[in-house]
């Protein structure tokens, strides 16, 4: 066999052979991908043309791959976390997300509260940076290790799975903690390629491990957990790893370890989301979930509460949990519906009580503003979920509240554009929710729009509320036109403001007819100008083109929503 002298060359792992070597491997697994899948080869043969010599390569190279890192683990505590990070960063990017350097994730780690050493001499100044070569140079080997791991694994898959094995259960149950931790993370290198059926023994072990003593490897494996229910989690497919059968461990595992450390509840909150954002392609919520929906919010209510030693990674990471939570919901059971509506106004208190803190520090505003994004990212939500016949009133018993809170976040004096953006668009919602009952609210709202400046996502919701309340919105149009007008004077509102003027001709119908020669005029000013110094070249184009769909909005706004033939256009 052509490849046979070549097997065993990857044993060496010296900094000079080693990356070329997995280079090499690497490019062979990613050409038999690409083969099997051009020939819509489904399991892997081992007597398959295309893999049976990477199954020689494999009792070679998996052992020794995981050997290399385990051993690097003990030298340089925490690697292989930030190779599991530096992995899941990679699938993010393909997702169109900028993954983190690693070397920016490795000094994370380190103690933020230490003192860097400044190095007087100059000789000690060249080591360092031999060192730091060094230390580059192996932390690229250790790259390529996970990189190779990965691709043998979707290369010859569930074959896979025992070799790892293997090296796990000499390490899992090791006094030291650092073996544990490789030993978890192993699992994590090779979770796409093997079935579900090849990797389910993993996730008893997984869950397992959430029992062990030490944080860190808890709070990897509650990652591990997150990522397999991610990769694995298909419900409405019926063949997924997590089943009838295992789902009320899971459950229990999940509920529990949210209870833990920071470190450790923030990665279950995020095992939390994948799970439950499996079930959106799904009919509905199973039942072993919906009874667990009560202790599921509670949980992830107590590790975001809110105070200075909750860290607001754990908060947001809870609180995104809590929106997958609600999202897949099924509120065809009645106790579900009020689990979620009691949901809604725990979310609430908390808003007002982030609204009533002061917050004297720049710190203490930042994280305030960032309280308020993810509290009304939350509770939009949940009025969308409940924006239907059976349960509307909850939201419709709630409106006066929730409007008035969404518009103290609008002026609250930390409010930053992402805060306000997102008090527009659960303001919006809500609008959406209660339709034209949302009319007597409109005092409220109308005060806020008064004194708070415009904004182009502000102008839009302006259009949403219009079209939700139709002839209700008639009695604030004046006021609603003279802001609109006003905004005009800015090129960037300019377009929204036209798309808007459309959504109130829709809204109102022929009762439009009083602003209409004034929209008209301004409508053809802006299709004849050409004076855009406002706008910076390079903005031009996409400025133009905005422009133009507004216009084109606006006038089909206008020709839809006014029936009368008598009123006519009389520019």
């Amino acid at each position: 066999m052509l490849l046979q002298p070549y097997l065993r060359t990857i044993l060496s792992l010296t900094e000079s052979i080693a990356p070329q070597c997995m280079v090499f491997w690497c490019t062979v697994c990613k050409e038999v991908i690409k083969l099997r899948e051009e020939q819509h080869i489904g399991a892997v043969d081992a007597n398959s043309k295309y893999c049976c010599f990477i199954y020689e390569a494999l009792e070679l190279h998996v052992p020794v791959l995981l050997k290399h890192l385990f051993k690097r683990e003990k030298d340089q505590e925490g690697l292989v976390r930030m190779l599991l990070q530096h992995l899941f960063n990679q699938e993010e990017d393909q997702d169109g997300l900028v993954p983190m350097p690693l070397e920016h994730l490795l000094m994370q780690e380190e103690d933020q509260g230490d003192d860097v050493m400044q190095e007087e001499d100059q000789g000690d100044d060249v080591m360092q940076e031999e060192d730091q070569e060094g230390d580059d140079c192996l932390l690229n080997i250790d790259i390529d290790c996970v990189t190779l791991l990965g691709l043998i694994a979707r290369t010859i898959r569930d074959a896979i799975v025992p070799l790892v094995m293997q090296c796990i259960e000499g390490n899992i149950k090791e006094p030291d903690w650092h073996s544990r931790m490789a030993a978890v993370s192993a699992i994590g290198f090779i979770l796409e390629g093997p079935s579900v059926k090849g990797l389910a023994p993993l996730l008893d072990l997984l869950l397992d491990k959430m029992e062990d003593p030490n944080s860190k490897v808890k709070g990897t494996t509650a990652w591990i957990l997150g990522r397999m229910f991610k990769l694995l989690h298909f419900p409405a497919s019926a063949n997924g790893i997590i089943t009838k059968a295992n789902l009320p461990r899971i459950m229990d595992v999940l509920v529990h370890c949210s209870k833990d450390i920071p470190i450790v509840s923030e990665k279950v909150c995020g095992a939390i989301y994948f799970l439950a954002r499996g079930y959106e392609d799904a009919e509905s919520m199973p039942s072993e979930l919906s009874l667990s929906l009560d202790r599921v919010i509670d949980a992830l209510l107590s590790a975001s509460q809110p105070s200075d030693e909750t860290p607001f990674r754990l908060g947001a990471s809870a609180y995104e949990a809590l929106c997958a939570v609600v999202r897949v919901s099924n509120l065809e059971q009645p106790v579900v519906w009020s689990a979620i509506g009691d949901l809604m106004h725990r979310i609430m208190k908390r808003l007002d009580m982030t609204l009533d803190r002061q917050a004297l520090t720049l710190g203490h505003k930042l994280k305030k503003n960032n309280l308020q994004i993810v509290l009304c990212g939350v509770l939009q939500v949940i009025v969308q979920k409940l924006a239907n016949s059976a349960t509307v009133k909850i939201v419709t018993n709630a409106a006066h509240h929730l409007l008035f809170s969404f518009c103290r976040v609008l002026v609250c004096d930390s409010s930053t554009a992402q805060s306000e953006a997102m008090s527009w668009f659960a303001i919006a919602a809500l609008a959406n929710a209660t339709g034209p009952g949302f009319g007597k609210h409109m005092p409220i709202l109308m005060q806020v729009l008064d004194a708070h400046p415009l904004s182009p996502i502000s102008v839009g919701v302006i259009g949403d509320i219009c079209l939700a309340l139709e002839g209700k919105i008639l009695p604030h149009c004046d006021k609603i036109m003279q802001v609109l007008y006003k905004g005009l004077s800015k090129s960037t509102l300019r377009a929204p403001i036209f798309s808007c003027f459309g959504d109130i001709a829709l809204a109102i119908s022929n009762d439009f007819e009083k602003y209409l020669q004034y929209v008209l005029e301004k409508l053809q000013e802006a299709a004849n100008s050409q004076d855009w110094a406002d706008v910076q070249e390079e903005d031009k184009t996409e400025y133009v083109n905005q422009l133009r769909q507004g216009i084109y909005k606006a006038y089909s706004g206008i020709l839809r929503g006014i029936k009368d033939p008598r009123i006519g256009f009389k520019g």
